[in-house]
């Protein structure tokens, strides 16, 4: 597991200097320790990478590009700050058809006013000889802020699974693009109500062509600095 924190007094945010050497000698070097060892790794933080990854934009920095390519080590990325329910996939960077890696932005416990608290429950793949560690599913659960308010009682009740609720056989960033180009192809039908749904914590408010195509373009873009991954989504309305 590597941890990559975040706090607003974080003296590595602030030192663009510090943030390219930090990434060199220490991400990287823990990457390919475990890449010589067979090692699997899990990246836990807590910016998830479309707003992490722009400010590596100017070092050159990517973990899946050409020469510095992690994709069968790294297992799966996990981050939070959004609140929302979110996903994302890496596609490869010459290749952008080809997904190599995924990251899941996981909800939060935070009462908004216009979003239930929830969290979610991932089941791995276990530790035995061969683990491919990978996410074999996730399970959401939801606090109902409307009836914990009404009953004066904390209620948590399942909101979704993914596999059963997206009808994916596995969750590894192959079947994510093949549900993002599901969704692509009735980006206005019953499934982007789901995805939708979820992202929004069961907290739900129209979402029109164009806001829809916004969510899929966030569920796209991993790399925040490539302005063409959005580029076969259907246009705005």
């Amino acid at each position: 597991m590597i941890n990559v924190g975040h706090t607003n007094e974080n003296i590595i945010l602030t030192h663009k200097g510090f943030i390219k050497e930090m990434c060199k000698t220490l991400f990287i070097q823990w990457l390919q320790y475990a890449e010589d060892h067979e090692e699997k790794v899990h990246i836990i933080g807590h910016h998830p990478p479309t707003s992490c990854l722009a400010a590596f934009k100017n070092q050159k920095f990517s973990f899946f590009s050409d020469d510095v390519n992690y994709e069968n080590t790294i297992a799966g990325q996990f981050f939070g700050h959004v609140h929302e329910d979110e996903f994302t996939v890496f596609y490869d960077e010459i290749d952008q058809t080809r997904p190599v890696s995924m990251a899941y932005i996981g909800p939060s416990l935070t009462t908004y006013s216009s979003l239930n608290p929830d969290y979610s429950i991932f089941t791995v793949d276990g530790d035995y000889p061969g683990s491919s560690y990978w996410a074999l599913d996730h399970r959401t659960v939801i606090m109902n802020l409307t009836a914990t308010n009404i009953y004066n009682q904390t209620i948590f009740h399942d909101e979704y699974s993914a596999r059963d609720a997206y009808q994916m056989k596995y969750l590894f960033p192959s079947d994510w693009s093949d549900l993002l180009e599901r969704l692509q192809n009735d980006i206005d039908g019953t499934l982007m109500d789901l995805i939708y749904k979820h992202y929004r914590k069961s907290h739900t408010t129209n979402c029109n062509h164009d806001c829809r195509r916004n969510l899929l373009c966030i569920l796209k873009s991993a790399r925040s600095n490539d302005p063409h991954v959005c580029d076969s989504i259907p246009p705005f309305s």
